[in-house]
């Protein structure tokens, strides 16, 4: 199998001895992967070698796992682009990023690529560079995730009956059904939560800038809970 040749964010590394690392990276085009990366951490008399460090974004080289999913393929070559150094001196832009990571990693499948949503995630670690909002970069993203996992709720109508949502209301939505559910429809929807009429249109919009952004957060935040089935990394993001 000839390497192949892409551009990668570095989600997770774990040290494999002295030298080596297995990392896990998402790359543009051919989706995440787990590669042993042999003795990048190995240096010389001249030269430090720190090995390959979480959330930078390069050029790789690598050989895919010829096993099924979850085997290691090997790292040939890694290129540092981009290692996005002023998160580490913002907590709270280095815990969105650590936020962004994991639930990108468990929403997304082994060797599926999803280039929308790796640009996405440039976009993301880019913006917490910035002198922005982290709350709404991140809110960005999580729309981003969920559209492309083809898990975006529906707010434009009762996903039970089908009756159109008006605009400019506030309306009750539910998880479990996938969007909103009219008054009438409630009931059968024990999940279902009040959305106040400004966070719906902001979302509706795109306007992830708007003051209600925190009530869509965790929103968003619980629909990805509810497809991958365990606690996501928020609270340190938002507590920090």
């Amino acid at each position: 199998m000839a390497p192949i040749k892409d551009q990668a964010v570095v989600l997770g590394r774990l040290d494999y001895s002295e030298t080596s690392q297995v990392v896990t990276v998402f790359t543009r085009a051919q989706g995440a992967h787990r590669l042993l990366a042999k003795g990048v951490k190995r240096g010389t008399k001249k030269r430090f070698a720190p090995g390959i460090d979480l959330l930078e974004r390069g050029a790789v080289v690598f050989l895919p796992s010829t096993r099924a999913e979850g085997g290691l393929g090997t790292l040939i070559e890694w290129r540092q682009e981009d290692a996005y150094l002023a998160l580490r001196s913002r907590l709270r832009a280095w815990y969105a990023a650590q936020y962004g990571a994991q639930i990108t990693l468990a929403m997304t499948e082994h060797a599926d690529p999803h280039p929308e949503l790796f640009d996405a995630l440039v976009a993301l670690l880019t913006g917490l560079c910035g002198p922005g909002n982290p709350l709404g970069q991140v809110v960005r993203y999580q729309c981003a995730l969920l559209r492309s996992a083809g898990l975006w709720p529906d707010l434009t109508r009762c996903v039970v009956c089908d009756r159109p949502a008006p605009p400019e209301r506030s309306a009750y939505c539910s998880i479990r059904q996938g969007g909103l559910v009219c008054r009438s429809c409630r009931p059968s929807c024990p999940d279902a939560r009040l959305l106040d009429s400004t966070t719906l249109e902001a979302l509706r919009n795109g306007n992830y800038d708007a003051p209600q952004m925190a009530t869509a957060l965790k929103l968003l935040d619980d629909t990805i809970v509810e497809s991958i089935g365990r606690p996501t990394l928020l609270e340190m993001f938002t507590l920090a």
